[in-house]
Order: structure tokens, then C-alpha cells, then sequence
């Protein structure tokens, strides 16, 4: 029994030593983490930073005891210390980690806003339909109602008509997520559908062939496909001089909506009768003839269909037929198919007129009483400021060839380039206008052999602007030396450069920039090419009346008043006007 008692006895002794230095080792532990520098922050609200280590051990320490022996607590320091600087070391790393994720976070989304904007900036308004249709897994059934069905059965085409399930997916795909494209193309459709019928007519090709173009650029004269193919027709370059479609700097007939029709009616033409088929044709037309007749060589069937099901074509080829077929069978059961609602657009009227030499678009605009965007929609093939050095037929507003041609024999043919017509306005003054062309009064009243009398509210003057000089400078394409076409400059775009510093360069602004090159941001990419256009400004004369005296003064000491230089015509000019 005593011996009991005794064992008892020791175990409450040994779990009370045990209880003290637990305490004691928590204090300490506890004074330690209270001592440690605060070297991190909370991290910023709505990040949730990576969680942090696991929870330090516990300090391998001894409660202190008056009669301890000293090297025993030297040691115990020396192992708190060492224990501090290792917990102090991973809070430290941690922070340090959580740091890195952070700013990798916040990096990773900069990058992403920024390819956000540039893809903004670069994208189409609207893409176009086969390069939409190949980004797409088309998942439409190709089920539909039998009343719709027995529709679209009883259409009438001057193409053969298939309806299968690739074309009645497409059917389903255009009146669901693809309604608005084939909407929007059916609207355009309205400006070019006479203009394309007619053509088509002359060259003796199916009036149904135009929902090919539908399919290619949805009836937009200057649209462009990743693979460079250009116009509302799509020819590449190649294909486009075959049929007759002059590509230079001043002009690409890819993009002139009558003569792309032409070539792509004779283009089509040649297909089927290469091929025998309009399916087959129409297919050559996407993917080249001659992908067209391996793929004959290789299955052994000359049949659209057998090469789709047996994968021998493009995929966008696959897809061609099908696109077009279905745009056919909806737009002609637009009533059915609930499309009669849309208004196209009024048909484009147009005069042409024979140029022979280069004309500023500003001046065509100028006597056609009209906008320069305007005479660019009429011409699309155009790629600069003015018409080309040779022949070329000129569209301007309908009813309007009377007085453009007035307007413009009252310019010199060798000044068309830079020289305006202005209509005056009720109270405008020569000073205002020779500040908005920035040209001096004294030239104006020269030319136009005005006397002292006011103007005349819708009088018509010629204004002699210079032709703005062209300096190409390092980084220019081509050669050193002020340009004599009075072509825009290129500048090809380097590591480090912005608008702003280009602007800055070449003396323009950067909204100049942004107009000449139809740029809607501020981003470039190091290779851009960039069209410059360099101004000398001229001053502009003072207000006031000038007299007879003073433009015979002008003309006799300046002999570079008028952009040229003095001329016989300018010695007659400067008599008549001394005269009167």
C-alpha cells in the first residue's frame, strides 16, 4: 500500500514540473513573436494573397532557474537567436513570394488590357463571313419545319440547287447566331445588286452567281482576308492581273466594284467551262483551280459534294458552297423567313467623266460641289490624294458632269494637283480665305484677275495652293530628296517610336497621322509602314484692301508669288489686272 502511495506521489510531481515548463516555453515563445520587427503589409483589397507558412515550431527552450548553471543559459540564447533569425528568414521569403505573385498578377493584366486594345483597334467592324463561319464549331441541327422546308424546296435559281444537311446548317446558322451578318450584307446589297446584274447579264453568267460575292466580302469594295485577297470580289494580286486589274501606288482595280465584277464574271465563266460544273466552279474560285482539279485527280469524282464527304477540299471550301446556297435560298423566301423588314440601300448613281492627268481629290470635290469622302466611296480603287497621271474614269455625283467640267477648265491642267475652287459665302473676305488655304491674298487676286470691288456671295475663285512637298528623311522608304509626285512619304516604324515622336519628327500632328493612315489608337508596331504627308505652311498675307499698285509691286519683285513661277499666262494676269 505504501508503495502505491509512493508512485502516486511521483507522477503528480512529474506532471506539475511538466505543466511548469509548458508555460514557460509558450511565454517565451510568445515573447519572441511579439519582439520581431512587422516587416510586411496587409496585402491590398480584392486580392487574396497565397497563404503563408505553416505555423513556426516550438522553441526547444528551458524555464530559467536562479541557480542554472550560466553556459547552460549562454547556449539557450544562442539557440534562440539562431531559431529567431530562421523564423524572421521564412516570414521574410514569404513575403517576398507573395510580392512576386502579386506583381505577376498585375503584370499579366496590363498585357492582357493592352492586346485588348490593340485587337480593338485592329479589328473589322465586321468580319467577314467565311473567315466567321471557319472560327466557328457549327453546331446548328439541320432540321426543319416541313412547311419551311417545302419553301425553300419550291425556289427558283438559275444555278442548281441542292439542299442538304451542310446547306440547311447553314440555313438554321444565318437565322440564328448569324442573322445579323446576313442582315447587314443584304442591306449593302442594295447599292451594287443593279450594277452586278447588269454585268453578269453581259457576260452571259448566272444572275445567282452575285450571292458569291455576298459570300466573299458582303457586297464591301475595299475588304481585305488574311490571305491578302482584296476587293468586294476577293481576287489576290496574282489572279486579279490575269483578268485584267491593274495594281499600282496610285490605284488598284481589285477594289473598283465594275471592273472586279467584269473579271470575276470572265473568271467564273472559265471554271465552269473547265470544270463543267458551277459547283465545281464556284469552289475553284475559293480555292484555285488547281486545288480543285487534284482533288478530281486524286478521288476520281468530279462531284462538289463526293469531294466534301471524302475530305479532299479546304475546309473553308467545304464550307463555300453550302454558305452561299443557304444565303440564296433565304434571301429569296425573305417573307418566309421573316427578312422583308430590311430597307437596302439606294443604289449607287454616279456620272463618269475621262481624266488625263493627275487631279487632287480635294479639287474633284471642289467642282463637283461635293466631300472628298464622297469621291472616294464613288472611287475605292483610288489609293492616294488624286487621280493617276494617265486615262481614268472618274465617277462623281449623278448630274453633276456639267458643272465639273466647267469647274475644272477653269484650272490649269498642270496645277490640278494642288490648285482649289471656292465657292464664296455670304460675307466672307478675302483674308478668310486666303487663311483657310493658306495662301496669300495677293495670289488669289492675281489669278483670278480681281479688282477692288467686294465679293460676291456664290462666286466662284481658283485658289492657288502649292503642292505640298514631300522631304524624305532617314527612315523613309526609297530615295533621298524632296518627292516630285507629290506622293504621301513612308515611314517604317521602329523599336521605341510613338505617333507622338513621329508627329513631333516630320512637324504634323498626331491627328494628321491617324487620318492618313485610318488609325483609330495610338499603338504601333515596330515594321508599320506609315504614310507622312510634309507641309511647308505658308504665311499668310495681312488683312486689308490691296490695290492695283500693289499687286503690280508683288508681281514684279516676287517672282515666286505664283507656284510655278512667272509665266507668259502670269504676265498677261498681272497686265489685265494693272489695266483695270
Amino acid at each position: 500500500m505504501a508503495k502505491i502511495r509512493l508512485i502516486w506521489a511521483a507522477a503528480c510531481l512529474s506532471a506539475t514540473v511538466l505543466l511548469s515548463s509548458c508555460n514557460s516555453i509558450v511565454v517565451r515563445q510568445a515573447e519572441l513573436m511579439s519582439a520581431l520587427p512587422r516587416t510586411w503589409t496587409p496585402a491590398p483589397r480584392g486580392i487574396n494573397p497565397a497563404p503563408l507558412l505553416d505555423p513556426p515550431p516550438v522553441l526547444p527552450m528551458v524555464a530559467k532557474s536562479a541557480d542554472r548553471d550560466p553556459a547552460l543559459t549562454l547556449i539557450d540564447q544562442d539557440q534562440e537567436r539562431r531559431t529567431l533569425r530562421k523564423i524572421r528568414g521564412e516570414l521574410e521569403r514569404s513575403w517576398n513570394r507573395d510580392s512576386s505573385r502579386l506583381l505577376e498578377q498585375f503584370r499579366v493584366q496590363e498585357v492582357k488590357s493592352w492586346q485588348q486594345t490593340e485587337d480593338l483597334v485592329s479589328q473589322q467592324s465586321e468580319p467577314l463571313v467565311l473567315d466567321e463561319v471557319l472560327r466557328l464549331n457549327l453546331e446548328e441541327d439541320s432540321s426543319l419545319p416541313p412547311d419551311r422546308l417545302r419553301v425553300l424546296l419550291a425556289t427558283k435559281s438559275d444555278l442548281p440547287l441542292v439542299i442538304n444537311d451542310r446547306v440547311l446548317r447553314y440555313v438554321n446558322y444565318f437565322l440564328g447566331r448569324g442573322q445579323s451578318t446576313l442582315r447587314e450584307s443584304l442591306r449593302r446589297a442594295g447599292s451594287y445588286r443593279p450594277m452586278i446584274s447588269r454585268i453578269l447579264a453581259e457576260e452571259g453568267v448566272p444572275q445567282d452567281l452575285i450571292y458569291v460575292v455576298q459570300a466573299e466580302s458582303g457586297f464591301r469594295p475595299q475588304a481585305r482576308s488574311p490571305k491578302k485577297a482584296t476587293g468586294m470580289w476577293q481576287f489576290v494580286s496574282g489572279r486579279g492581273r490575269e483578268y485584267g486589274l491593274s495594281q499600282t501606288k496610285q490605284l488598284d482595280e481589285r477594289l473598283d466594284p465594275e471592273k472586279a465584277t467584269h473579271a470575276a464574271a470572265r473568271h467564273l465563266a472559265d471554271l465552269h467551262t473547265q470544270f463543267g460544273n458551277w459547283y465545281l466552279a464556284m469552289a475553284a474560285y475559293n480555292c484555285g483551280p488547281g486545288g480543285v482539279q487534284r482533288a478530281v485527280e486524286k478521288t476520281g469524282y468530279a462531284d462538289y459534294w463526293e469531294l466534301v464527304k471524302r475530305g479532299a477540299l479546304p475546309r473553308e471550301t467545304s464550307n463555300y458552297v453550302p454558305v452561299i446556297l443557304a444565303m440564296l435560298l433565304l434571301d429569296k423566301n425573305a417573307e418566309a423567313f421573316h427578312l422583308d423588314d430590311i430597307v437596302p440601300e439606294d443604289p449607287i448613281a454616279y456620272d463618269t467623266v475621262q481624266t488625263d492627268s493627275r487631279i487632287g481629290l480635294s479639287l474633284i470635290a471642289d467642282a463637283a460641289d461635293t466631300s472628298v469622302s464622297e469621291i472616294k466611296r464613288l472611287n475605292p480603287a483610288l489609293l492616294g490624294e488624286s487621280t493617276p497621271d494617265g486615262p481614268y474614269s472618274l465617277r462623281i455625283p449623278k448630274d453633276t458632269a456639267e458643272d465639273f467640267e466647267r469647274e475644272i477648265a477653269a484650272v490649269p491642267e498642270e496645277r490640278r494637283s494642288s490648285w482649289r475652287r471656292h465657292r464664296v459665302l455670304e460675307g466672307e473676305t478675302l483674308s478668310q480665305i486666303a487663311s483657310l488655304y493658306r495662301v496669300k491674298v495677293q495670289d488669289i487676286i492675281q489669278v483670278n484677275q480681281l479688282g477692288d470691288g467686294p465679293l460676291r456671295a456664290g462666286e466662284r475663285l481658283t485658289i492657288p495652293v502649292p503642292p505640298a512637298p514631300v522631304v524624305r528623311r532617314a527612315g523613309l522608304k526609297g530615295t533621298g530628296g524632296a518627292s516630285r509626285t507629290g506622293h504621301p512619304a513612308q515611314y517604317r516604324v521602329k523599336p521605341g517610336d510613338s505617333l507622338g515622336s513621329i508627329a513631333q519628327r516630320y512637324h504634323v500632328s498626331v491627328a494628321q497621322l491617324q487620318a492618313w493612315n485610318h488609325l483609330k489608337g495610338v499603338r504601333l508596331i515596330a515594321g508599320q509602314t506609315l504614310n507622312v504627308h510634309t507641309v511647308s505652311p505658308t504665311p499668310v498675307a495681312s488683312a486689308g484692301r490691296v490695290t492695283r499698285r500693289s499687286v503690280t509691286k508683288v508681281s514684279q519683285t516676287r517672282r515666286a508669288a505664283l507656284p510655278g513661277g512667272r509665266t507668259e499666262r502670269t504676265r498677261t494676269l498681272v497686265a489685265a489686272t494693272a489695266a483695270n
